[in-house]
């Protein structure tokens, strides 16, 4: 128990903390001059418990748990794809990420698009919609970036160097 103790101390933390510093950047982005309390650490701080605790307790979590997990499928996968590109312009061999990454951007893809298509848009739950369009967007772009620099790394070692 203490170590599940531990565990969600630690999580909770580091989300609210999280939030912070969200909210606080969020401010000075949005408005010029944001008021002295919205500069508060505990105002931002106990902003985001307050919308945590109502994200728990309206059961809201249930909605945004596919889209988060896309998300984090999606930050799996351009991790692959970074280490790939790296691996590749080291000059070592990148079966071992690439093929995981192709795995997962496929798989989170067809998952997004089949919540989006499937779900989201007969429900008419736009911001759900909205934010798994980006998502695909996202996803779409990394993987054209990605394609482009292995293509490119590929040539530029096939190509002789000029004397």
């Amino acid at each position: 128990i203490l170590i599940v103790e531990g565990f969600l101390i630690t999580t909770l933390d580091s989300a609210v903390r999280l939030n912070r510093y969200l909210f606080e950047e969020l401010w000075k982005t949005v408005l010029p001059n944001p008021p002295a309390i919205m500069r508060q650490f505990w105002f931002n701080s106990g902003l985001s418990v307050i919308l945590m605790l109502v994200l728990a307790m309206s059961n809201g979590w249930k909605l945004i748990w596919p889209v988060f997990g896309a998300t984090n499928q999606l930050l799996a996968a351009l991790t692959l794809i970074a280490t790939t590109v790296w691996l590749n312009r080291a000059g070592r061999k990148t079966w071992y990420t690439l093929a995981p990454a192709v795995l997962m951007m496929v798989t989170t893809i067809t998952a997004l698009s089949y919540e989006l298509f499937g779900d989201y848009i007969p429900h008419h739950n736009i911001l759900l919609a909205i934010t798994a369009v980006i998502l695909l967007a996202l996803a779409v772009g990394v993987a054209v970036l990605a394609t482009k620099e292995l293509l490119h790394l590929r040539t530029v070692k096939e190509t002789p160097a000029s004397a």
